[in-house]
């Protein structure tokens, strides 16, 4: 025996049929977008927090008042020269060339070479 839908339980039904389905949706973005996306920020972090710790005391070194030579900085830590600026700039340092005769890469603190000082 067919029963026919009252008004009512057809409109439920399509409101109903519309809210599973954005909440589908909206699952479905989280999972396969927000989810490996901060999985991967997580990751990355996780992984620079030991680099960043040991760049801190290397330019913290009171011996280095003028800073560290950058080919110092990526041999401790064990990074290229791009991820080492990358995490120096991360630490708060800033970078400084020397003289014009050898002009090398040296990197400090910014509190203990602030950027008015050269």
């Amino acid at each position: 025996m067919l029963v026919m839908a009252t008004t009512s339980e057809l409109t439920a039904g399509i409101i109903g049929g519309f809210l599973g389905g954005a909440l589908g949706v909206v699952s479905t973005l989280v999972g396969s977008y927000y989810g490996p996306r901060k999985f991967e920020e997580w990751r990355s972090e996780r992984a620079d927090a030991p680099k960043k710790r040991l760049l801190t005391m290397l330019l913290d070194d009171r011996r280095f008042p003028e800073g560290r030579y950058l080919e110092t900085l990526q041999t401790v830590t064990g990074t290229s020269a791009d991820e080492c600026r990358r995490l120096l700039i991360e630490v708060d340092a800033r970078g400084l060339i020397t003289s014009e005769a050898d002009a090398r890469e040296l990197w400090a603190l910014i509190k203990n070479k602030p950027l008015d000082s050269q």
